[in-house]
């Protein structure tokens, strides 16, 4: 990766610049803005959960196929834990380049009382990119697959 100059080192995302005034962002914004981002890209249904793109490969990896795969109305319990896994992993490395996909782990965590609740508890980590070093990143986030709505935290790490 190229080196950057100084004031490149926490440029906001391409929507932000073109929203806002800043032009430089601060750690905790651009924090921020990548929870927020995430939440988005996790609350929209791609669009490999309606069509087979098995013919089309590289609509896989494009905009649009933003998103991921639809949950909304199933069973948690019945939920294929590692595909999950797999493709929130394809997902955030696709749309979100500011995590660096060698740090990228996902786990999903299913347990008895998010089960009642028929929500999926998956944990998201990795590094956010930034000059000088990479921050850490450690997420919860909570499906309601009755509703669908995905709901981003930070945790402590």
């Amino acid at each position: 990766m190229a080196e950057l100059i100084s004031k490149e080192h926490l440029r906001p995302s391409l929507l932000d610049r073109l929203t806002g005034e800043e032009q430089v962002m601060s750690f905790r914004k651009l924090r921020q803005s990548v929870l927020r981002d995430l939440e988005w890209l996790l609350n929209a249904g791609n669009l490999e959960s309606s069509q087979d793109l098995s013919d089309y490969p590289e609509v896989r990896s494009s905009v649009l196929n933003f998103g991921v795969p639809e949950l909304t109305g199933k069973s948690a319990s019945g939920t294929d834990a590692t595909a999950l896994e797999r493709a929130l992993r394809q997902a955030i490395c696709n749309f979100e380049p500011r995590i660096l996909p060698d740090s990228l782990k996902i786990r999903v965590a299913v347990s008895d009382e998010e089960l009642n609740r028929n929500a999926i508890v998956i944990e998201i980590e990795g590094e956010l990119w930034m000059q000088p070093m990479p921050e850490r990143l450690y997420l919860k986030t909570i499906l309601d697959v009755e509703l669908g709505k995905w709901e981003v935290k930070e945790m402590q790490g």
